[in-house]
C-alpha cells in the first residue's frame, strides 16, 4: 500500500456453522469484539469502518443485509462514524479490508474496521431470477434448476480431459486441507479424511463427490488496521499488508460473457481465461515487489477440488494444469508443504459464507504469520502469505501480507 504503511493488529471470527437464532449484526459483533480483545482496543476507538453487504440472504433483504454495517454500527453503540456498505459477491472481504486500509494510509484515520457477516440459504447457490439475463449458460442453468457443483463439476471434467487431473489428484486436495481443519476451532467440520474416504464419499455432480465441494456457512469476520509506525501501541505481531488489490476481467476472457457485447469475442484476443483473478494477482504482486518464489502460505476459495488446482495454477504462474504434479509431489501439503495451501481446514471445513469468508482467509494467513496457532502452524515458518478471493460474475480479491516482527 503507498503513502502509510498499514499493519493488522485486530483479528475476530466468529465460529462458522449455521446459526439459525442469530442475526447477521449479532455475527458480526462478535467477531468485532473478538478483534477488539486482540487489539487490546474499545469500540470508541475505531475511527472508520468498512462492511461487506450482500442480496442473497435468505429472509434478511433490505436494510439487515444492504446496509449492514449501519445495523452493526448501532448495535455496538452509535458513535456516529462513517460507515461505507460494499458489495463485491465473494470479493467482498478483500474489498472491503482494501476500503479500511486506504482510509489508514491516506491519513484520514488512525483506526479502521473492516467487517464481514452473512447468513448463507440453505443448500447450494443457484442462479436468481433476474441473474445475467445476457449470458445464454446462465439462463440454462436456471431454467433447469442447476446449483454451484454443476458447473464447478463442468471445469473439473475440462481440466480432466486437457490435462490429465485424476481422481486421486481431485481427492487428495480434501486429504491435506482436512489435515488443517480437524485442529481449527472455528471450523464446521472438524474431521481428517482419508483418500479411500473421500474417493468413496457419493458422487453429487460428476466428478466432483461430496468431500469434494463445501457446504455453505454463516459467519462473520473482522478486521483492524493501523499505521505500521503505530501499531506497537495494540499488538506485538504485527502484520504488514503489503499488496491489496480487486480485479475484473479483461476483453476477450473466454469465461466471462461481457455484458456490453453485441457477439462474443474472437479467440484471437489474446485475453486468457479467469483474468479477473490474473488481474487482482498481478496488482497485488506489483504493489509488493513480490512474486511467487515469496509466497510461504496460501489462503485461497477451494469450492471445489478444481478451484484449488486451478487458482494454484494462477496464483504460482504456472501452465494450466501445472499444480497438479505440485500436489502430488507433496509441495502443497498441511503441515509441512514447501507452500502449504488452505492450512485452516478451507471451505471444505468451514464451508462458504459468502461475505465473512475473504476476511476470514486473510485472517488465517494472519495467523500462520503470527506463529502461535499450535497444533495446526505450518513448519516452513512462514514470512510471507498470500490470501485470494474470487467473486461471483467476475470479481476477485488478493492480500499480500508479511511478518513485521
Amino acid at each position: 500500500m503507498k503513502n502509510r504503511e498499514i499493519a493488522i493488529v485486530g483479528l475476530g471470527v466468529h465460529p462458522y456453522g449455521k446459526w439459525p437464532d442469530k442475526s447477521m449484526a449479532e455475527l458480526g459483533c462478535y467477531a468485532i469484539s473478538q478483534a477488539l480483545e486482540d487489539a487490546h482496543m474499545k469500540w470508541r476507538d475505531i475511527e472508520t469502518m468498512a462492511c461487506g453487504a450482500y442480496m442473497w440472504i435468505a429472509d434478511q433483504g433490505g436494510v439487515p443485509s444492504l446496509l449492514l454495517g449501519t445495523s452493526i454500527s448501532t448495535m455496538m453503540g452509535g458513535t456516529g462514524i462513517p460507515c461505507c456498505n460494499i458489495v463485491n459477491a465473494c470479493a467482498t472481504g478483500q474489498s472491503i479490508l482494501r476500503e479500511a486500509c486506504l482510509a489508514v494510509a491516506s491519513g484520514e484515520h488512525d483506526i479502521a474496521l473492516a467487517v464481514g457477516s452473512d447468513k448463507s440459504a440453505g443448500g447450494f447457490f443457484r442462479p436468481q431470477g433476474n441473474d445475467k439475463r445476457y449470458d445464454n449458460d446462465w439462463i440454462r442453468y436456471a431454467m433447469v434448476g442447476e446449483t454451484n457443483p454443476g458447473y464447478w463439476a463442468m471445469e473439473m471434467r475440462r481440466r480432466i480431459h486437457d490435462c490429465g487431473t485424476t481422481e486421486e489428484d481431485m481427492a487428495m486436495v480434501k486429504v491435506i486441507t482436512s489435515r488443517g481443519g480437524v485442529h481449527n476451532p472455528n471450523a464446521r467440520y472438524r474431521k481428517e479424511y482419508t483418500l479411500q474416504e473421500v474417493l468413496e464419499s457419493p458422487m453429487v455432480c460428476d466428478p466432483l463427490r461430496l468431500y469434494e465441494i463445501c457446504a455453505t456457512s454463516d459467519s462473520a469476520s473482522a478486521i483492524i488496521v493501523v499505521p505500521m509506525d503505530q501499531a506497537e501501541k495494540y499488538t506485538d505481531k504485527p502484520i504488514l499488508i503489503e499488496g491489496l488489490a480487486v480485479g475484473s476481467p479483461s476483453f476477450g476472457d473466454p469465461c466471462i460473457p461481457l455484458t456490453y457485447l453485441s457477439s462474443y469475442p474472437q479467440a484471437d484476443v489474446g485475453t486468457l481465461g479467469w483474468s479477473e483473478s490474473r488481474n487482482a494477482l498481478a496488482a497485488a504482486y506489483k504493489q509488493s515487489g513480490r512474486t511467487p518464489d515469496d509466497i510461504n502460505v496460501v489462503e485461497l476459495p477451494d469450492n471445489s477440488s478444481w478451484h484449488y488446482l486451478t487458482y494454484m495454477d494462477m496464483i504460482l504462474q504456472l501452465p494450466y494444469g501445472g499444480s497438479d504434479q505440485l500436489l502430488r509431489d507433496g509441495y502443497f501439503n498441511v503441515p509441512d508443504g514447501k507452500v502449504p495451501v488452505c492450512p485452516s481446514g478451507g471451505f471444505g471445513a468451514f464451508g462458504e459464507a459468502t461475505v465473512a469468508q475473504g476476511l476470514w482467509q486473510c485472517i488465517e494467513v494472519a495467523y500462520q504469520l503470527r506463529g502461535d496457532l499450535g497444533p495446526r502452524q505450518i513448519t516452513n515458518n512462514p514470512k510471507v502469505g498470500l490470501a485470494q478471493s474470487y467473486g461471483y460474475a467476475g470479481n476477485n480479491g488478493v492480500c499480500i501480507m508479511s511478518k513485521a516482527f
